[in-house]
């Protein structure tokens, strides 16, 4: 039973690696457009389902109450939770895009490997490096 059952998925992932490389072959010499997942965009959370088409919501968020009586200004807006997915998503898709950019951006965090990056500053990282992947900033470059 096990043996049959491992000769259908070995069939199956032979199948689909010939359907990966007739695919590859026929993209050849075609420009390839790269667009920014919505993970990279620093106002939309993914939400984790490969079939979110633009629904930002996140399951199970408590929603966020306006302290009225708070009159300080932030330096900055509220960036959305981020997860270690999120960090790896991102720093995969600055990769794809220049493996240089890719280390520079993670050194403006101090770190030379996405498994370093303090839990702390995943939202930032996450929202930094969706700029580098927009095109908008770049790491190599100096901020200063």
């Amino acid at each position: 039973m096990l043996e049959q059952r491992i000769e259908e998925l070995t069939a199956e992932v032979k199948s689909l690696t010939a359907s990966v490389k007739s695919l590859t072959e026929a993209m050849k010499g075609r420009p390839m457009i790269v667009t920014p997942a919505p993970y990279l965009n620093p106002t939309a959370p993914f939400t984790g389902d490969p079939e979110d088409k633009g629904n930002y919501n996140i399951p199970n968020e408590k929603p966020k109450s306006e302290d009225t009586t708070n009159t300080s200004q932030t330096s900055s807006p509220e960036l959305p939770a981020a997860t270690y997915e999120h960090v790896k998503r991102a720093t995969n898709a600055v990769s794809k895009i220049s493996r240089e950019k890719a280390i520079a951006g993670l050194a403006r965090f101090g770190v030379q490997s996405a498994m370093k990056l303090p839990e702390t500053k995943w939202a930032e990282y996450v929202a930094y490096m969706g700029k580098v992947a927009s095109g908008e900033t770049d790491p190599e470059a100096s901020h200063e």
